[in-house]
């Protein structure tokens, strides 16, 4: 389900206003109360009012729905949240279907249509049933009798991890290529297809599904929480700290080239900061400690961000998402505005307001929909507690009761003020021509009920009255959605769909070049398909985008010079760059690259397509490249790059090319390594040169060498870490003698450099623990990260040695945290050095958190506590691993090149994993180059700081973080009222 929580912090409150506050929250919160006047407590923007359309009992725990095309609406209930009915795992959760037989917009019928299923949590209308996400399936449920009573109930995916109940598959949207899209939910699964029994692992992605079949697909990007998508197909998401998400790349596009590394496909397009603006108080769960109105709130529980998709809201909601708010009882209104390929999210309304939010405490908008009179409905589920137990201090939970609200449920309407509302018209009763003609409405629910609809009919009569609508239709998303039902019909012809590449609107003509796929590569060969492509490589950048996919598709010549243009032409686009780069294979590679590389200076592109050439066994398309360099920046940038890219291939580059580029590459390395070792030189010059050293099977040992010797004090420290740093990318034996000969004259940012690199290799590991062992270097040199790494290795022998050393860490946290419970006292008395914790922070912490702009965001956002309580802290620190979401935990891959690299999993596709390190940097990592891939259930935050950390040490920083982050509130509320 959506991601409920809210982060384990929040700040202390004074007894008695607690004592007060819940003595407020039982009188407005107990049942008679609500359901006196549910609305006198809800604000909506303003123009808008909201309506009351469905309350218990008629509805209960609702977080998502769907109306049918008879105007039924269908609302799934997740009762049994958190941990089943019972606390233990019973599954509970619901489907109703509501009736509004009055006409009068509220739904005064409800009937069960099914129960006791488990943690259901998304739902989409599905030829005469309904689609539920019900975790671990995906089940099919029909009434065949007419009693609006399920009885069938078919798995038809199965797999989908069992995790906390917030992070399970979820979704059911309808994309315009007839697949039906899910949402990750963060916890992966090993899915299998009960109709093809096919499997495949979920892991990083989100799904794509085709019931009728059982097909299913990997999609690139990966939601907690309801991936929606616009009127243009353009696909977004979200996770508790995020609002919104675009996916920017197609997955199954850059799966074809598997040598690509593309920029990450799940864009953050937030600008601005992450407040929110709720106004009710504000009640943390999470902890023993409660926080008051005042402190910053952020968002810690983003969900279901949608995109409006009709007119009714008039022109100042046109690509506006909505995004629910549960911890904070809002719903957030953003605004996209393009960006390139992509687009930029900016909130929608100024000042300290929201679309919607309530007073009441207890109010949780989870699932947002517009429906098909063009209103914003809101599924409020109602529940005192929407932490996930999980998260709540065991203690504290013990008084709660977590399933508190749990007869409760709201269904809201938000429409303008003073507008007459749509009145629905049954879609179901209609013959095929009104059918088509429904198709064109302002309603994006309409439209996409209707398209499955004509598909699922397969009525060969509405081909003509399709035809019309794409030619003649003055709505662009009419036309584009005819064409899309053409397609999901298999009536598309070649003549039709190169008329469409031509229509007015980019959006249309985006997925008419979609659709062209499927007459490639035989149409490759039809004059007109050239020249209307080629009038294409100026158009807007999503067609472009769109275009750069559809070229790969095809051999023709006339499609290379195409996709020679197009790149001409979107070489500033990182996301263009890699739509064209999608699409190189061996037949076009060679005549790209010659384009290119005349064209352009860039040395990461030109790098690049160079590593492709030789991974896809055409070296002659480098023949004769290696001639037109110079020594010059330029030139060592792109020998980086080309080494870089071919990864473990390199070793047999040398081999691989004819004799004269090798010993014209040869006499370019030697010209490097002369300008590194020239002191006459600018060292930025140096620097540079330094780039491509390294790479050259026979020359590791020298080249190393020659870095070494500028790891000395005389030289200056930029050029000293850049040495280093190069010296450590060298897969030599000789790397740790060198490194740690001067050990005592290093900086302490040299010897933190040289500490990670060393710990970066196995075979190095050894010289480092024998340095330690001799007295050379001081076991307290090491972090506590990397003492964990060592602790933790898969080799029993330096698990054995590095425990000799360094100590165990003591299994038993309560333990610890029984030790170091003074820490508390010594904060609470407000008597700390906190720029000495400030020191002890940066030297433990900073590597994966950030505070006063110094350290890094690899972990959770410190900026962002809610709970800056001393005990909150000390449990956090000491026992990292007791509530860790799943996306920090910690991965560790070795490289074909020996390279150990441990961090983050930040985003997968089907040729890259993206690892996020302890250092704050990030790295693309070819499959190809994965020697070693494994997980793990602990946090990336190491356990055992009390190793590093006295109790009056810990005490200075916990002080330092509550004052830092206090003060980032404060500086933050500052700029919000200026």
């Amino acid at each position: 389900m959506m991601r409920f929580e809210c982060l384990r912090w929040s700040d202390e409150i004074h007894h008695w206003s607690w004592i007060a506050l819940v003595f407020c929250m039982m009188l407005t919160c107990t049942i008679p109360q609500v359901r006196a006047d549910p609305l006198d407590e809800i604000e909506v923007a303003e123009g808008f009012e909201i309506s009351l359309v469905a309350a218990e009992p008629l509805v209960q725990d609702p977080v998502d729905f769907d109306w049918g095309p008879d105007g039924k609406l269908w609302v799934v209930e997740m009762a049994d949240y958190p941990h089943g009915l019972d606390g233990k795992g019973s599954a509970g959760g619901r489907i109703r279907v509501l009736e509004d037989r009055d006409q009068n917009g509220s739904y005064e019928t409800s009937t069960l249509f099914a129960d006791q299923l488990q943690t259901p949590n998304g739902i989409l209308r599905w030829r005469d049933g309904v689609l539920v996400t019900a975790c671990p399936d995906i089940l099919y449920l029909e009434d065949t009798d007419g009693d609006l009573k399920a009885d069938v109930i078919e798995k038809l995916y199965s797999g989908f991890s069992e995790g906390n109940e917030q992070h399970r598959v979820n979704g059911l949207r309808w994309g315009l290529d007839n697949w039906i899209y899910l949402a990750n939910g963060d916890s992966g699964g090993q899915i299998l297809s009960h109709k093809t029994k096919e499997t495949l692992n979920l892991a990083g992605f989100d799904l794509r599904i085709r019931p009728e079949t059982g097909q299913m697909e990997l999609v690139a990007g990966r939601t907690q929480y309801g991936r929606n998508r616009d009127d243009w197909g353009n696909w977004f998401g979200c996770n508790n700290p995020n609002p919104i998400f675009h996916f920017v790349l197609d997955e199954r596009s850059l799966s074809r080239n598997p040598h690509l590394s593309p920029p990450p496909v799940r864009r953050d397009i937030r600008i601005g900061d992450s407040r929110v603006y709720p106004i009710g108080p504000i009640i943390s769960h999470c902890d023993t400690k409660y926080r008051p109105v005042g402190a910053i709130p952020r968002f810690t529980s983003a969900c279901g961000t949608m995109v409006y998709r009709d007119d009714l809201f008039g022109s100042d909601y046109k690509n506006v998402t909505f995004t629910s708010e549960p911890v904070y009882n809002i719903v957030h209104a953003r605004r996209l505005t393009p960006d390139g390929a992509t687009f930029q999210s900016h909130k929608l309304h100024e000042g300290e307001v929201e679309f919607f939010r309530s007073k009441n405490p207890w109010s949780r908008p989870a699932g947002l929909h517009v429906g098909p009179d063009g209103a914003l409905y809101v599924a409020d589920m109602i529940r005192e507690v929407i932490e996930h137990p999980e998260w709540i201090d065991d203690e504290l939970e013990k008084t709660l009761n977590v399933r508190s609200g749990e007869e409760l449920g709201r269904i809201y309407r938000i429409a303008p003020v003073k507008t007459a509302r749509r009145i629905f018209k049954p879609l179901n009763d209609l013959d095929t021509k009104s059918l088509v003609a429904a198709l064109d409405s302002s309603s994006g629910w309409q439209r996409d009920q209707v398209q499955r609809m004509l598909i699922q009919r397969n009525d060969a009569s509405a081909t003509q009255l399709l035809h019309e609508l794409l030619q003649n239709c003055d709505r662009p998303q009419t036309r584009l959605q005819a064409l899309c039902t053409l397609d999901g019909m298999g009536l598309l012809s070649l003549k039709v769909t190169l008329g469409a590449v031509t229509d007015s609107h980019p959006g249309v003509r985006r997925h008419a070049i979609r659709c062209l796929n499927q007459f490639m590569p035989g149409a490759a060969d039809e004059p007109t398909v050239s020249r209307t492509l080629a009038d294409r490589t100026t158009d807007e950048p999503q067609v472009q985008l769109q275009l750069a996919y559809l070229l790969g598709e095809c051999d023709a010549a006339w499609a290379g010079e195409c996709l020679a243009a197009l790149l001409k032409q979107v070489k500033a686009d990182p996301y263009l760059v890699a739509g064209v780069l999608s699409s190189v294979h061996e037949e076009n590679i060679a005549g790209l690259f010659a384009n290119t590389r005349r064209q352009s200076s860039d040395p990461q592109l030109i790098g690049q397509l160079a590593a492709m050439s030789v991974k896809f066994g055409e070296v002659n398309a480098v023949s004769g490249w290696l001639g037109e360099l110079s020594s010059n920046d330029s030139t060592w940038l792109t020998l980086r790059q080309w080494f870089d890219q071919l990864g473990s291939q390199t070793v047999s580059l040398w081999k691989k090319l004819p004799a004269e580029d090798v010993a014209q590459l040869e006499a370019l390395l030697n010209q490097a390594r002369t300008r590194v070792n020239d002191g006459n030189r600018p060292m930025p010059e140096r620097i540079t040169a330094m780039q491509p050293l390294g790479y050259q099977p026979g020359h590791y040992s020298s080249d190393a060498e020659l870095l070494s010797l500028l790891i000395d004090p005389q030289f200056d420290p930029r050029l000293q870490l850049a040495a280093t740093v190069k010296l450590l990318e060298i897969p030599t034996e000789a790397v740790p003698k060198l490194v740690l000969k001067g050990w005592r004259g290093h900086s302490p940012e040299i010897r933190a450099t040289i500490l990670n690199g060393l710990l970066s290799r196995d075979g190095w590991i050894s010289p480092l623990l024998t340095a330690m062992e001799n007295g050379d270097i001081r076991p307290t040199s090491l972090s506590a990260e990397q003492r964990q790494r060592l602790t933790k290795h898969r080799s029993q022998e330096i698990r054995d040695r590095s425990e000799q050393l360094l100590g165990q860490v003591d299994a038993d946290r309560a333990a610890v945290l029984n030790q170091y419970e003074p820490t508390i006292q010594l904060v609470d008395t407000g008597n700390r050095n906190t720029e000495k914790g400030r020191q002890l922070f940066v030297k433990n912490c900073s590597s994966c958190h950030q505070l006063d702009k110094t350290g890094q965001n690899i972990g959770p956002d410190l900026s962002r506590l809610l709970n800056r309580s001393a005990d909150a802290l000390l449990t956090a620190i000491i026992d990292p691993n007791r509530a860790v979401e799943a996306k920090y935990l910690q991965y560790q891959i070795v490289t074909r090149r020996g390279q150990v690299l441990t961090g983050i999993l930040q985003e997968e596709t089907a040729s890259n994993l993206t690892l996020a390190l302890s250092n704050g940097k990030s790295t693309v990592i070819p499959r190809s180059e994965i020697e070693l891939m494994n997980g793990s259930q602990l946090s990336l935050m190491p356990v055992g700081l009390e190793k590093e950390l006295s109790v009056d040490q810990l005490a200075d920083v916990i002080a330092y973080v509550i004052d830092a982050t206090s003060k980032a509130s404060d500086d933050e509320s500052q700029k919000t009222s200026e």
